[in-house]
């Protein structure tokens, strides 16, 4: 038997061998592949909770942050009702509206928000007031509204601030006694009957 002839067989038992790729290089290709995908996934999720957050705190809705909250001080003493009470008023750059509602006592509420509110073009609060011994509801409207219209009644808007018996209020939401914000800015609609209840 000649060398040339063995040399043959041993290359074609080796051809087969020549066609297999080495373990470590489709290994290393897989770690690569699993480390990029695994910081992509983490990356994403990172940008989806940055965004959760902000979106959490108003940062692309219009709503009003804590930050904003806090800004807004009543300083104004908009209205005074017969039996001593106030209602103080006050507003930001940033467009948030916020009231005190403070009787003879001392005792006040505070809320704030921005225009327009569910309820309309109001800030409103259901108030128990200890000198009169009754709850009221106390509301600030924008600028450009002077008259608030409920059914036949008609209640002056003094410095944006209102004072009226719950009743009345909750009957801005009927049918029958519609409530209605008119002035220099035009005419709207109103619901007060949220605020009516204690």
């Amino acid at each position: 038997m000649s060398t040339h002839f063995k040399d043959d067989r041993v290359r074609a038992l080796l051809a087969p061998l020549d066609t297999i790729e080495p373990v470590t290089r489709s290994v290393g290709r897989r770690s690569a592949r699993r480390l990029l995908l695994t910081v992509s996934v983490v990356v994403c999720s990172l940008i989806a909770a940055g965004v959760a957050i902000a979106a959490g705190f108003g940062a692309f809705s219009g709503q009003i942050t804590i930050a904003d909250a806090k800004a807004c001080k009543t300083s104004t003493a908009a209205l005074t009702t017969a039996w001593g009470s106030r209602v103080l008023t006050g507003h930001t750059d940033a467009g948030v509206y916020c009231l005190t509602y403070e009787d003879a006592d001392g005792a006040a509420l505070r809320t704030e928000n921005t225009f327009p509110t569910p309820d309309g073009q109001v800030i409103g609060a259901g108030v128990f007031d200890t000198v009169s011994k009754t709850w009221v509801v106390v509301g600030v409207v924008p600028p450009g509204y002077d008259k608030l219209s409920i059914g036949s009644q008609q209640i002056a808007i003094t410095n944006q601030a209102f004072v009226i018996d719950p009743k009345l209020a909750a009957s801005s939401g009927t049918a029958s006694s519609p409530g209605t914000l008119s002035g220099p800015a035009g005419t709207t609609t109103i619901d007060l009957s949220a605020f009516a209840s204690p």
